[in-house]
């Protein structure tokens, strides 16, 4: 059993939990979720972490093959992070935003995250983990949520400007 929590946890769009504990199983089941400050649970052996706790990053290119992609994302804004970058920045549109790495793997993703940052600037942090986490499950009809019962492979999102809601020069991702 690990119990991490953090400034926020990022449920789904429409739950961000403030000092909220997540309870897993060594099945990467969630078995609790409360939280920190309206506890009677003793928060001994909870893992403080500085950052966004989320599920973990989902690649469509991963996941679908390449040709089929577009077929599928049409009702997203789809941004394929896996080339270069010709664009200086994108703006938020009606349709949810879809960030696809490529990849898994978190030193391709930090990379690619530094080298986007102001590419990205218009959106939240909450809105850009979305982008990676919630909405590719969403279209994949995979668990996306944090929630009681449910898998989740937690990753944090570290080096956040709080104030701002935004991700920065330095944020990084790494599994918990």
């Amino acid at each position: 059993m690990t119990r991490v929590t953090s400034q926020f946890t990022f449920c789904s769009p429409s739950k961000i939990l403030r000092q909220a504990v997540i309870e897993q199983n060594n099945f990467n089941i969630t078995t609790a979720i409360f939280n920190l400050g309206n506890s009677n649970i003793e928060p001994a052996n909870t893992l403080f972490l500085d950052g966004i706790i989320s599920n973990a990053i989902i690649s469509l290119k991963e996941n679908i093959r390449a040709e089929k992609i577009a077929g599928q994302t049409y009702e997203y804004q789809y941004l394929d992070l896996s080339y270069s970058f010709p664009i200086d920045e994108i703006k938020p549109t009606k349709k949810p935003l879809i960030l696809d790495f490529g990849t898994n793997d978190f030193e391709v993703i930090n990379n690619t995250l530094t080298q986007t940052n102001k590419m990205l600037m218009h959106f939240t942090v909450f809105e850009i983990i979305a982008a990676c986490t919630y909405y590719p499950a969403l279209l994949l009809n995979i668990s996306n949520s944090i929630e009681v019962n449910n898998y989740s492979r937690l990753v944090l999102w570290e080096n956040i400007d709080f104030e701002n809601k935004k991700i920065t020069q330095q944020t990084r991702i790494r599994v918990i």
